[in-house]
């Protein structure tokens, strides 16, 4: 891992209490010193009273910690980490053009032609793709439908504004695909509702590709997902890259590096044979380092 001309000092901001997040804040840590670098990890709730002037670069991990970054109109580089691209658009629109130079990001979606892939790779049996936008997501409707049919895939949506409505209208998009594409919307998946999607598409027998291990331990079929480590990795090499380009150039990226899991059992209940993972895994990181996912 090269490191910078000179060693640099950054300030992790990280939500207080959540393992992924003090996880991965405890790898960058590891991975800037390993680069010859110092950092320090503070919680959103400390952010407050503490001075930006001795860090030359911060990093945020989730959507709380980047918002309060983007509301403190900070002359330090940031790195937000762990948040979606629909919300980071949203935090960056919501300042003057002049300082977004300053935010960078690596988005917590994998990219959506990724997720397709690996549709594909799972079987030939995925013809008809339901997903379904909230508030969150909707403004992204016809881009994604547009990368499904390049997968010569069929999409078929839904919008849900009300919550109320969100099962009803999971059982009858159930009803009308083969597999279900759960896309990051905290207003569409979060603790409340996940359970109620899961157990609705699972009693109709279309299985579900989430975007986390946690989906796929929770009753998804499979998930793209980056790891602790993968994020970590890149977190380092994105600082380096911004560094170099004295900070003038942003950095918006999806995940660089990932990994798949499969819930066999799930596969074996619904009566979905699947291709074997690491053929599927081998075949997804031949397209990567093409470029295509």
């Amino acid at each position: 891992m090269s490191s910078l001309s000179f060693a640099d000092n950054y300030l992790i901001v990280s939500e207080i209490n959540h393992r992924f997040h003090n996880s991965l804040a405890k790898q960058i840590e590891t991975g800037l010193s390993q680069a010859n670098h110092s950092s320090h990890t503070i919680t959103t709730n400390e952010l407050k009273a503490r001075a930006y002037s001795d860090y030359d670069s911060i990093i945020t991990i989730g959507y709380t910690a980047a918002s309060l970054l983007f509301q403190s109109n900070t002359s330090k580089p940031v790195l937000s980490l762990l948040i979606p691209l629909q919300a980071f658009t949203h935090l960056e629109n919501s300042i003057d053009k002049q300082y977004r130079h300053l935010f960078s990001s690596i988005y917590i979606d994998q990219p959506v032609a990724r997720q397709l892939e690996l549709i594909r790779q799972l079987s030939d049996t995925f013809h008809t793709v339901g997903i379904i936008f909230g508030k969150n997501s909707h403004q992204r409707k016809e881009n994604i439908s547009d990368t499904v049919k390049k997968f010569s895939l069929t999409p078929k949506t839904i919008t849900v504004f009300d919550r109320t409505e969100l099962i009803s209208e999971t059982r009858y998009l159930s009803e009308e695909s083969d597999i279900l594409l759960a896309i990051p919307d905290n207003s569409i998946y979060n603790k409340r509702s996940i359970k109620g999607i899961l157990l609705t598409t699972y009693r109709k027998k279309i299985p579900v590709l989430g975007y986390s291990k946690a989906y796929v331990r929770a009753g998804a079929l499979a998930a793209v997902f980056s790891s602790v480590t993968d994020i970590s990795r890149q977190t380092v090499e994105t600082l380096i890259q911004n560094k170099s380009s004295g900070y003038l150039l942003t950095s918006r990226s999806y995940p660089k590096y990932f990994d798949i899991e499969i819930n066999k059992k799930v596969a074996h209940s619904l009566n979905i044979k699947l291709r074997d993972k690491d053929i599927i895994l081998k075949n997804m990181l031949r397209n990567a380092q093409n470029e295509q996912l």
